[in-house]
């Protein structure tokens, strides 16, 4: 099933709070024994140079490094501080068979697209992330499987071939083994472009093979 949510952790929050127009495409999401979350990133809509003076004074991010400087967008690997409870919830969200779809954060807090095996898991999920003190809105909720071979949806060639890479590349693994540029650069686009092609991608499967909408119920 795919869950579409907000929740309000503070992850960020300084940051993005220096700059409100700021716009930011969460391409991968990742933590190791040693590293508790690691968060790499596309920000849109500087002034870069504040944002990052947000980030080297944001008590939830350890360091952080530019990865990569483009005209009207940057590249950032963000490690978040051991306090952050996002960390342990991300491995909850492994435990529980979780794949994050798509996630953004802006001024308004973080918005979160996920599929999850079953109702209980993403339930499970959603009583970790209150029993961390984060606030969870359900936004929509399609149950079901997706078809990602489904020739039925109203998918463009484009964006068939692009969720058709995503899957062949590993883009939806956990964790993922390719950043959006890195699918981007599969097809032949830019990674903001990947990042389009994939979300509206996504919406149309979604809404095309998950009849069974349903709303916050949980």
């Amino acid at each position: 099933m795919f869950v579409q949510f907000t929740h309000d952790s503070p992850l960020l929050g300084q940051a993005v709070s220096a700059v409100p127009d700021i716009s930011l495409d969460i391409e991968k999401l990742d933590a190791s024994p040693t590293i508790p979350l690691r968060v790499i990133f596309r920000a849109h809509s500087g002034p870069f140079d504040e944002f990052e003076a947000g980030l080297a004074h944001d008590s939830t991010v350890a360091e952080f490094d530019i990865l990569a400087d483009e005209q009207d967008q940057r590249l950032y690997c963000v490690l978040a501080a051991e306090t952050m409870p996002c960390a342990e919830l991300y491995s909850v969200s492994i435990e529980l068979q979780g794949v994050v779809v798509d996630a953004t954060r802006n001024a308004s807090g973080w918005t979160m697209g996920m599929l999850f095996p079953d109702r209980d898991a993403f339930g499970s999920f959603r009583r970790a992330c209150e029993e961390a003190d984060l606030t969870v809105t359900v936004e929509s909720i399609h149950s079901g499987q997706v078809d990602w071979t489904n020739d039925d949806a109203d998918l463009t060639p484009a964006q068939r071939e692009i969720l058709s890479r995503a899957v062949e590349v590993g883009y939806f693994d956990i964790p993922r083994e390719t950043t959006l540029r890195g699918l981007g650069d599969e097809v032949g686009v830019s990674g903001q472009a990947a990042s389009e092609r994939l979300r509206r991608g996504m919406e149309t499967l979604v809404r095309d093979t998950l009849s069974d909408q349903v709303g916050d119920d949980q």
